[in-house]
């Protein structure tokens, strides 16, 4: 039997009982720090696995730097190009700018002159149309009047309306009444009769509405019938409606006006 009295008996008889030495190993130490250099060994065999996995990533890491380096080298080259062309741009669009507002310019005048000849054109084939038209009516006044059922005696001058309305207007309406387009004096059953008539050659309200007023001062000034009348190659649609009720007689001209082509 081993009798133990000092610590240097306690450690001889561990040194000699190896169960000893482990049982008070393990009460000491516990089961978790006894373990330790089990899962230690665990640890690190998982980490060298671990440190291999990184090294293969590093070295990847690295061959994707290398390619993204050379990228980066292109992709400033291609910028240095885009740079050189954005500038080139620049240039052109502005010149092209100077350039595009140079013919707007020259064509905004161009369009200008253009309006205002055919707006000289249009006036001069309007009142050439009207010439026409006018004298066409002068030649067919004894017609006009036999179309509507009169004998023809004279057409009426200026001075002979200026006359006859014998200072009853104002000086703006007299010389409207006064450059009537024809008045001519005519004779039926009843005696002596007047026709207003107004000349266009696409007649509408103004000449309907002049033909009848004008009829009406003859009247007035007379004390005769006179008839509203128009005489055109057509008329729009204000004038047909007054023509259709019957208040104002339409003599239709024929389009005897030269082709301006």
């Amino acid at each position: 039997m081993t009798t133990i009295n000092s610590l240097d008996d306690f450690l001889q008889a561990l040194d000699a009982n190896p169960s000893w030495r482990e049982a008070v190993r393990a009460r000491i130490l516990g089961e978790e720090l006894l373990q330790l250099p089990v899962r230690f060994g665990a640890f690190a065999s998982r980490q060298e696995a671990w440190n291999e996995q990184q090294q293969a990533w590093n070295e990847q890491q690295q061959a994707w730097n290398e390619e993204q380096r050379a990228w980066n080298e292109e992709q400033r080259a291609w910028n240095e190009e885009q740079r050189a062309w954005n500038e080139e741009q620049r240039a052109w669009n502005e010149s092209t700018t100077a350039r595009l507002d140079a013919f707007i310019s020259r064509q905004e005048t161009w369009n200008e002159n253009t309006t205002a000849r055919l707006n000289r054109m249009e006036g001069d084939i309007g009142s050439l149309k009207g010439f026409y038209a006018r004298n066409q009516v002068i030649q067919d006044a004894p017609g006009i009047a036999e179309d509507m059922g009169f004998e023809f005696v004279r057409v009426l001058s200026n001075i002979d309306l200026s006359r006859m309305a014998g200072g009853r207007l104002d000086r703006d309406t007299l010389r409207s009444f006064r450059n009537a387009d024809l008045v001519m004096e005519a004779t039926d059953d009843i005696g002596t009769s007047y026709i207003a008539l107004e000349i266009s050659f696409t007649a509408d309200r103004r000449e309907t509405g002049r033909a009848m007023r004008n009829a009406e001062f003859i009247t007035q000034f007379t004390g005769r019938p006179a008839r509203a009348a128009i005489a055109s190659v057509r008329n729009d649609r204000e004038a047909a409606v007054v023509v259709e009720s019957g208040a104002v007689y339409w003599y239709q001209l024929q389009d005897r006006t030269p082709n301006p082509e």
